[in-house]
């Protein structure tokens, strides 16, 4: 049996489809988390500069230590602020398996919360600590980030409780 010719036609039986139409959907625009971490530190760095060129903290009428978030305008006692970013960034570390601690973090919030003097190591520590600080908030997901701040959420809350 005689093998037929292809002819050119019998080549394109695979032509392109057609594309599917659909609906288009924004999403919604969120900032970039290195952006975001930046927003989240720079109010922490601010405190640390301050301390560093003035040897001071900015504190309230009762002389509780506070900070002022530029994302929201809005002012904040510094100790529970920095205590709840240590469980953010600590939480992350046994999530993810990482040997990281925000021992400095803490330390600081610690002595902020007891009016206890900062010293030279600890303000060390603090500077070495922001670059590790930075790397884990800007290789964070949206959902992780998410995630992680409602559950250092929920530990504050556990922690207020009597």
């Amino acid at each position: 049996m005689p093998l037929a010719a292809k002819s050119e036609s019998d080549h394109m039986t695979h032509a392109r489809k057609p594309r599917r139409n659909k609906r288009y959907v924004p999403r919604v625009a969120r900032l970039p988390m290195l952006i975001k971490t930046q927003q989240t530190l720079a109010p922490l760095e601010s405190i640390i500069d301050q301390i560093e060129r003035d040897g001071t903290v900015t504190v309230d009428a009762r002389n509780v230590p506070i900070f002022h978030c530029v994302a929201d305008g809005e002012w904040y006692a510094s100790a529970p602020a920095i205590a709840g970013m240590a469980d953010f960034f600590d939480m992350w570390a046994v999530r993810h398996g990482r040997a990281f601690k925000a021992t400095a973090l803490r330390q600081l919030a610690n002595r902020l919360n007891a009016g206890m003097p900062i010293d030279g190591p600890l303000m060390t520590a603090l500077r070495a600590e922001i670059p590790a600080l930075r790397r884990i908030g800007a290789g964070l997901t949206q959902a992780d980030a998410s995630d992680l701040l409602q559950q250092t959420r929920i530990l504050a809350e556990i922690e207020t409780r009597p």
